[in-house]
């Protein structure tokens, strides 16, 4: 099972800035969708995903979002974007392109892997 990882944001995310971060981070990898842009992957050189990510839903029920993510602070409605890294140094790569998207965009971020 991958680490869950949470993004909520104000504004909408968009994929160069994502690309952007993963730049940053690995300049080697390189980014695919998926289901027919359901989902973008950060993958290495054999096609392996360090990150996979969800498209981006706008979510304008605060309550729902405070009931779902009590650890984010929630002024109004967010964009609630999901990914997942795997386990190991792979993942933690991915973790890292996901914290650095989530602080390109301004927004909040949750990783969940037991620490």
């Amino acid at each position: 099972m991958p680490r869950d990882v949470l993004i909520l944001s104000a504004s909408a995310p968009e994929l160069a800035a994502f690309v952007d971060a993963g730049a940053d981070v690995a300049p080697d990898l390189r980014v695919r969708t998926l289901e027919g842009g359901a989902v973008t992957e950060v993958v290495d050189r054999r096609g392996s995903a360090v990150l996979s990510v969800q498209v981006p839903e706008y979510v304008e029920n605060t309550v729902e979002v405070t009931r779902l993510a009590p650890w984010a602070n929630v002024d109004g409605p967010v964009w609630w974007t999901e990914a997942w890294a795997p386990w190991g140094s792979a993942g933690d790569v991915g973790v890292e392109i996901a914290r650095a998207f989530a602080a390109a965009i301004g927004a909040q971020v949750l990783v969940e892997d037991g620490s």
